[in-house]
């Protein structure tokens, strides 16, 4: 009968490599949800800059996650606005007190 150790070998370490391979890609995917959850849980952690919402996340059908781009940040300069005192076109005075309001003090 002829020695088969090394052809059992051969395929032993193949399927040892296989299954570590496996088994390390679900350590990843797993370490992956638990960061997404961790991320909507607390709203301090950033994903991208931004904090995480439920509607950043995408289920793929294959059962990958996927986190969707943060939605573009707002123009703020179509939403400021001029303070009060500057559109009345009153100076600001800043809670400073006129020369005469300080010499009737005493």
């Amino acid at each position: 009968m002829a020695d088969l150790t090394q052809y059992l070998a051969a395929k032993y370490n193949k399927m040892i490599g296989e299954i570590s391979t496996d088994l390390g890609r679900t350590a990843d995917d797993l370490a992956n949800t638990q960061n997404i959850i961790k991320a909507l849980k607390n709203p301090d952690m950033l994903i991208n800059g931004v904090s995480l919402t439920l509607d950043m996340v995408q289920v793929m059908e294959n059962g990958d996650i996927r986190i969707l781009p943060p939605p573009p940040a707002p123009d703020i300069t179509e939403t400021c606005v001029k303070a009060p005192y500057e559109a009345s076109g009153v100076p600001e005075k800043n809670g400073k007190k006129d020369a005469k309001d300080l010499v009737n003090v005493s």
